[in-house]
């Protein structure tokens, strides 16, 4: 009720002070899926889902033009889960998404407060499902929720202006609500500082990237690291595209591969990737948790804003692994199979 109740304040907010703004806009995405999910050793189990196109959100921004080609503009942004009409996964954020305020120019744009790192804006622009859904990368991420892995909180951001096809990023997450009496413990363990930065070349058909990330993680000096490279190009009658992704917790290291592309068909798209983990650094039982993942999907757009999906894929570990699609019933047999399907609806606003 806090939630909604601050939510529609600043919706009055947004609306009283239009006025005052070059523009304020209410956005937003509701996507929500019928999805069936099987896994070894404990069954199928079926669930109204959501985010399997897109992830559901809503929010407001706005710009304001200061003059001399200087402007100002904030961003909120709040998850949906529409098939239960709650917010932000139970992480306490209302505008977990994003929160920032911003200066733009021809120097490019300063940004502050919680965004996507960019190590985390990576992995969705060269995953063909976006890393969400039945088929989306993230499902064999071992490392994916570490507190920083997408997002940052108190977060300084530099984005390159338009420089015939560069762009870049670089962020500092700063060290705060650390707690000084356990440091490195609980919750706070992955809630430290985070450095990182992309840098890509997108022009025409063809965009490739690098990016990194580095969080401490404890107080000794050690780092959550993430380092990642990718490429897509479109053919026109299909879009290619694969990263290398490379996870590093102390010691402990996950090596992911994607390869992906995405077929338009008029108002059809054909989807479909492998993705494949692979553990290093540890015990042997460890190195030995590797796993891939087959997706294929489908998309109909009905309009510009409303879209029928349907997306199948496989998950297959080795070893102790226990990598599953979400949704499913829990505790999946080590080494074992999840097989899952999502039929859903997605309409943009």
């Amino acid at each position: 009720m806090k939630h909604i109740a601050t939510a529609a304040a600043l919706l009055a907010l947004a609306a009283g002070t239009a006025s005052a703004q070059s523009s304020v806009t209410l956005f937003g995405i509701v996507d929500v899926n019928l999805r069936n999910v099987s896994n070894s050793g404990v069954g199928s189990n079926s669930t109204l889902n959501n985010n399997g196109l897109s992830s559901s959100r809503f929010g407001f921004r706005g710009v304001e033009d200061l003059g001399g080609g200087l402007k100002a503009g904030f961003w909120l942004e709040s998850d949906i889960n529409p098939d239960t009409g709650t917010t932000n996964n139970g992480n306490g954020k209302l505008f977990a998404r994003r929160s920032t305020l911003s200066l733009m120019g021809n120097f490019g744009e300063i940004r502050l407060g919680r965004d996507l790192t960019p190590s985390g804006a990576f992995t969705y622009v060269f995953d063909p499902f976006g890393v969400i859904g039945v088929g989306g990368s993230a499902n064999i991420a071992r490392y994916s929720g570490q507190a920083t892995f997408f997002r940052a909180d108190n977060a300084i951001s530099y984005f390159l202006p338009n420089l015939g096809g560069v762009y870049g990023q670089a962020m500092v997450g700063l060290d705060e609500g650390v707690n000084p009496s356990a440091p490195g413990t609980g919750a706070d363990r992955f809630a430290r500082a985070y450095t990182g930065g992309r840098l890509g070349y997108a022009n025409g058909p063809i965009d490739v990237a690098v990016s990194y990330g580095s969080t401490k993680v404890d107080t000794t000096g050690g780092k959550f690291k993430t380092t990642g490279i990718g490429a897509s190009y479109d053919f026109g009658v299909a879009k290619l595209m694969t990263h290398y992704y490379s996870d590093k917790l102390l010691a402990l290291k996950e090596n992911r591969f994607l390869l992906g592309v995405s077929v338009p068909l008029g108002a059809h798209e054909l989807r479909a990737s492998y993705v494949r983990s692979d553990a290093t650094g540890g015990t042997a039982a460890y190195n030995a948790s590797d796993a891939n993942q087959l997706a294929l999907g489908y998309v109909h757009n009905l309009s510009k804003r409303t879209a029928m999906y349907g997306t199948a894929s496989r998950i297959s570990n080795k070893g102790g692994a226990t990598f599953a699609i979400a949704g499913g019933n829990p505790g999946i047999t080590a080494g074992g199979k999840s097989s899952g399907y999502e039929l859903g609806l997605r309409h943009s606003f």
